[in-house]
């Protein structure tokens, strides 16, 4: 994951609302481009035409990757990058997010929530569908980053399957879009100084129930992490970028869902 702080030129990319996200103000702007036959995706944090760009989202992927990468959770790499961009005419200078496209030349996807409706047999629940076709080692390890940050957008099309069109295999995506989580859509400085790190908010998740916390008791002792996280790696070169306040209440929400989380793994 690179941290790209010299001003790259973007200005030649066309950018697109992805869609109104639930709960919030403001919209996601998408763009893509090719580098060396590689599909490159960008993405900015909100965006409306009053306080034009604003917010945090883009460092909560960044900052939701590494805590992946430390747990050895499957994930899209997500990168930062100061760019010179254009919407509606207007030049701003900002940070963003670029990631790779994940699908191999040889595979074609679809929702989660598409994939699951055709497939299932019966009443089957996600959890035994999950199993079923091998995916409930990333089905657990999702809910478990979800918890960890606050995901409040994991819907039915938030979650991918892969399908191989030479083995045809079926495979579940790196886990992605975790930019509206931590202490999004808050971005003013008092804001963040009263955010309660102990209210447990109902979200939008697909799988299981919309309180992350109870979600937990859907995963085996065995799957939960334990340990250290390694706080200085998950902000390194943020510190000069990121206001001291958001790094500090961000720390003060990943450490106390990851405490609860030690508690669950070592409950006799």
């Amino acid at each position: 994951m690179l941290i790209i702080k010299k001003l790259k030129d973007l200005r030649y990319l066309s950018w697109d609302k992805a869609r109104e996200s639930s709960g919030t103000a403001g919209s996601y702007l998408k763009s893509f481009s090719y580098s060396n036959g590689k599909k490159v995706y960008y993405k900015l944090s909100f965006f409306d035409d009053v306080k034009e760009i604003f917010g945090y989202e883009s460092f909560n992927e960044i900052i939701a990757s590494r805590i992946m990468e430390l747990l050895s959770i499957n994930h899209l790499d997500y990168n930062l990058l100061y760019g010179d961009i254009i919407i509606n005419e207007k030049e701003y200078k900002t940070y963003l997010n670029y990631s790779y496209d994940f699908k191999k030349n040889n595979e074609t996807k679809a929702s989660f929530e598409n994939f699951y409706n055709f497939y299932k047999v019966g009443k089957e629940d996600i959890i035994s569908f999950s199993k079923r076709y091998g995916f409930i080692k990333d089905i657990y390890n999702m809910i478990i980053i979800d918890y960890l940050i606050m995901n409040r957008d994991r819907h039915g099309a938030n979650i991918e399957v892969l399908f191989d069109k030479k083995t045809k295999g079926f495979r579940l995506a790196p886990l992605f879009d975790h930019g509206l989580s931590l202490l999004s859509p808050n971005y003013l400085d008092d804001d963040i100084i009263n955010f309660d790190t102990h209210i447990n908010r109902k979200v939008n998740s697909y799988i299981g129930t919309s309180d992350l916390k109870l979600n937990l008791n859907l995963v085996p002792k065995e799957y939960l992490p334990s340990g250290e996280l390694d706080f200085e790696y998950i902000f390194k070169d943020l510190d000069d970028i990121l206001p001291k306040i958001y790094i500090e209440k961000c720390t003060e929400i990943i450490k106390e869902r990851w405490n609860y989380i030690e508690s669950l793994s070592n409950k006799k």
